[in-house]
C-alpha cells in the first residue's frame, strides 16, 4: 500500500485544494475562532501519491514547547473529510480510510501533548485513532430532520399554543448586542462561568455575519427581542444551532419554543437537517427530544 503523508497547511491552502469543504474549514470561520481564543488555525491534510485524500481542521495552542490540539467551546465539530478520488468497492474504501485515520492518529499523537477533538456525527469509524494510541469517547447531539413534519410532545404543544396568545413576532434581524446581553445574563443566573470576552465575541460575530457564515433569528415582544438564536450556515444542506438565549420570564410563556417552531419551518426552505448541537444536559436534551429531533452519536478524540 502506498505511504500516506500528513502535513499541516493553512485554511486558505486547504480550501484551494478542495473547494467544497464544510463550514468548519472556512478560512473566515477558522481565523475568527483563532482570534477569539488566541490560537493557531490549521488544517491537517493527508496525501497519497501527492494527491490530498483527507482533511481535518486543527486548532493549536502552544505552551512554551508543549502543543495542544482541541475544539474551543464555540466550535462544535472538527469534521474528518475524505477525498480519495478513486471509485472502489465499499469495503476496500473502508480499509483505505482506516489506514488514513491511523496515520492521522499517529501524527496527532506524535505532535501534540494534549488532544480533544470532536469529530462529526457522520464519522463513526474510529478504529484507526484507537490503534494509533489515542482514546475515543462517545458524545451525543440531536439533529432535526427538516423534511419531516414538526411533531412536538403534548406538553410542548400546550406551551406553544399559549405562546401564540402572547403577541410574539418572529424575524431574522441582526442584533448581536441584544443576543449577547441575553446570553451573558443567562450565565450570570446559572452562576456558570462563560470565559469568553464579550467585546471580542461581538467582534467575531460581526465578522462571521459579514461573510454570510451565520444568521440570527428572533422572537420579539413589542419590538424587543426576548428569545434569539444565531445559527451557522453550511454548504452541505445542514445548519447548526450556535448561540441561543432568552429572557427567563418569556421562556415560561413559550418564547423559546416558538423560536424553534418558526425556525424549523424557515430552515426547511433551505436545508434538510438542523443540528441542535448538544444532548448531554438533561433539561435541554429533553426539550430537543420533545421537538422531534433524533439522537445522534459522534466521537471525541482524546489524549
Amino acid at each position: 500500500m502506498d505511504s500516506i503523508i500528513c502535513k499541516l497547511v493553512t485554511p486558505e491552502q486547504a480550501n484551494f485544494l478542495k473547494t467544497s469543504l464544510p463550514v468548519w474549514f472556512n478560512p473566515h470561520w477558522m481565523q475568527a475562532v483563532a482570534e477569539l481564543y488566541n490560537i493557531s488555525p490549521k488544517v491537517l491534510v493527508c496525501y497519497k501519491k501527492d494527491n490530498p485524500v483527507a482533511y481535518l481542521p486543527i486548532y493549536e495552542k502552544s505552551f512554551i514547547t508543549l502543543k495542544k490540539a482541541y475544539n474551543p467551546t464555540l466550535v462544535y465539530y472538527s469534521p474528518l473529510v475524505f477525498d480519495t478520488q478513486e471509485k472502489k468497492l465499499p469495503n476496500r474504501e473502508l480499509l483505505q480510510q482506516y489506514e488514513i485515520i491511523k496515520e492521522i492518529g499517529a501524527f496527532l499523537n506524535k505532535n501534540y501533548k494534549r488532544i480533544v477533538i470532536n469529530l462529526n456525527p457522520e464519522q463513526y469509524d474510529t478504529r484507526g485513532f484507537k490503534d494509533s494510541g489515542l482514546s475515543v469517547k462517545p458524545q451525543y447531539t440531536f439533529i432535526r430532520n427538516l423534511s419531516q413534519k414538526v411533531d412536538f410532545f403534548n406538553n410542548e404543544m400546550t406551551t406553544l399554543r399559549n405562546a401564540e396568545k402572547q403577541g410574539y413576532d418572529f424575524n431574522n434581524n441582526f442584533d448581536p448586542d441584544r443576543l449577547l446581553y441575553l446570553l451573558y445574563e443567562m450565565y450570570k443566573r446559572k452562576s456558570h462561568p462563560f470565559n469568553v470576552d464579550k467585546a471580542s465575541l461581538l467582534a467575531m460575530i460581526n465578522k462571521l455575519y459579514k461573510h454570510n457564515i451565520i444568521e440570527q433569528y428572533n422572537i420579539c415582544r413589542q419590538g424587543q427581542i426576548v428569545s434569539s438564536m444565531m445559527i451557522i450556515h453550511d454548504n452541505n444542506s445542514q445548519a447548526y444551532a450556535w448561540i441561543t438565549a432568552s429572557e427567563p420570564q418569556d421562556m415560561k410563556t413559550g418564547a423559546s419554543l416558538m423560536l424553534y417552531w418558526k425556525l424549523f419551518d424557515e430552515l426547511s426552505k433551505m436545508y434538510t437537517a438542523f443540528d441542535l448541537c448538544g444532548a448531554n444536559v438533561k433539561g435541554p436534551s429533553r426539550l430537543k427530544a420533545a421537538m422531534g429531533a433524533e439522537l445522534k452519536l459522534f466521537f471525541q478524540i482524546i489524549k
